[in-house]
């Protein structure tokens, strides 16, 4: 809907988070908006047997699983063998998409695809927990595994964000970061 509004030649990004991460989150967050999360004890209940707790259709469940896919506006359910188009399609209407465990690099390769000087980017922590939550490794594999399309997305953007590290160049891009930081 955006694209029909917006000049042809604008430059879309967005930002992605690992659903490992992002799935305990929105655990929390979501919980009094997802009959999913809501019903289930914790976050652990629910990984335990997410089926037991999610009914897709269910208003507000959208945020109980895939949630970045959703958002992209992607189709779900998605036939495994046509995932790769859809993302290959995706690439091509986001040119940079930022990652939230690497927000220091993705703000200096959008400051240069954007054409930007160095001092037109600054960043500042806000809006971030103290004391982020403590996920097991078997919790993260199973919020992976429960977000399977989120996964396939994120993996997908990861590579191809660090791609474009590559072209910019890992040193140049590590001491841009340094003077971000600085």
């Amino acid at each position: 809907q955006v694209q029909k509004v917006m000049p042809n030649d604008s430059f879309y990004f967005s930002i992605v988070r690992d659903p490992g991460t992002l799935g305990a989150s929105a655990f929390s967050y979501f919980r009094s908006a997802a009959p999913a999360f809501r019903n289930s004890p914790s976050l652990d209940a629910f990984l335990a047997s997410p089926s037991r707790f999610f009914r897709p259709g269910i208003r507000g469940n959208h945020y109980a699983r895939n949630l970045q896919w959703f958002d992209f506006g992607l189709p779900d359910p998605a036939a495994p063998e046509k995932i790769p188009g859809i993302l290959e399609e995706l690439d091509r209407v986001f040119p940079l998409v930022l990652l939230a465990e690497n927000f220091d690099e993705s703000l200096v390769l959008l400051r240069d695809e954007l054409c930007w000087p160095r001092d037109a980017v600054d960043a500042f922590p806000h809006n971030s927990r103290d004391r982020p939550q403590k996920l097991t490794p078997s919790q993260i594999r199973r919020l992976r595994a429960w977000n399977s399309l989120d996964w396939a997305l994120y993996s997908h953007l990861n590579r191809s964000f660090w791609k474009k590290a590559e072209k910019f160049g890992i040193s140049r891009l590590r001491d841009e970061v340094s003077e971000l930081r600085r």
